[in-house]
């Protein structure tokens, strides 16, 4: 429930207002804060939507600069963003959200089945927070999120294969299950594996113990790859599905990832 709405006229004064009162939220595009989810949650709305980064480029050095008031359709439209990026947001299937939803409200509700954040931590992408000199590698923020994201920047990776994956009950439904993976393919086998996933944890995060399953080793088939990663995975029950069910999905969908990635560069 907001009970104070508060239109920044610079981002410096929307990160004061963070700073000063913990109710305090940055509102963008709105499709997280003004939903049921926030109805009996008081939280101060600092409008700082018409203040972020829209843009998408990338630099001639191959970096990939993000906007974080980018919208989801932006992503899906535009020529920058990687094929894997392109298809995660296109996993947020409504288009009515993804004309509204932004890139750094994704970042910034931090839900558990995130669309976006598994594509970008498997291109070790890096955040740029208002005010700060340096950015940070967005695993890192997201384990301690402040201050406010403007820019997401991906470096430039020749060589790299990356693929995601999703599973919903509808078509049209929240994901329930999102995968990404990556990785380089040397002599045959498998180098530089990233594997991260949503709706199996708190947040969205990378799975090193899934990592070191196919580090070095020669791509499996996909019944092979499901089956080592089943016991791997310690999922959470809610709402969505239980804990068993997770496990048997998700294992599909590392694997669906790892094998679409060998055809998909990025």
């Amino acid at each position: 429930m907001v009970v104070k709405y508060i239109r920044a006229a610079s981002l410096d004064e929307a990160d004061r207002v963070l700073a000063s009162d913990k109710r305090a939220r940055i509102l963008a595009g709105g499709t997280q804060l003004l939903t049921s989810e926030f109805r009996d949650r008081e939280f101060v709305a600092v409008d700082a939507g018409s203040l972020l980064p829209r843009g998408l480029e990338r630099t001639a050095e191959g970096l990939t600069r993000i906007g974080a008031g980018a919208v989801f359709q932006d992503l899906a439209d535009s020529p920058v963003p990687s094929r894997i990026l392109s298809e995660a947001a296109l996993g947020m299937a409504n288009r009515n959200v993804r004309n509204a939803a932004t890139v750094g409200g994704n970042l910034g509700a931090a839900r558990s089945c995130s669309s976006l954040v598994p594509a970008l931590l498997v291109l070790d992408a890096r955040v740029r927070i208002h005010g700060a000199a340096e950015t940070r590698p967005l695993a890192d923020w997201l384990a301690a999120p402040s201050g406010i994201v403007t820019w997401i920047e991906i470096p430039a990776s020749p060589g790299l294969r990356a693929a995601y994956a999703r599973w919903s009950r509808t078509a049209c439904d929240l994901s329930v299950l999102t995968c990404a993976a990556s990785y380089r393919l040397q002599d045959g086998s498998l180098r530089d594996v990233r594997i991260a996933c949503g709706g199996l944890d708190a947040r969205s995060r990378r799975f090193p113990e899934l990592e070191r399953l196919f580090e070095g080793r020669p791509l499996p088939g996909r019944d092979e790859a499901a089956a080592a990663v089943a016991p791997a995975l310690k999922p959470i029950d809610d709402l969505r599905g239980s804990a068993a069910f997770k496990r048997l999905r998700a294992s599909e969908l590392v694997a669906e990832a790892l094998l679409t990635a060998r055809e998909v560069s990025r």
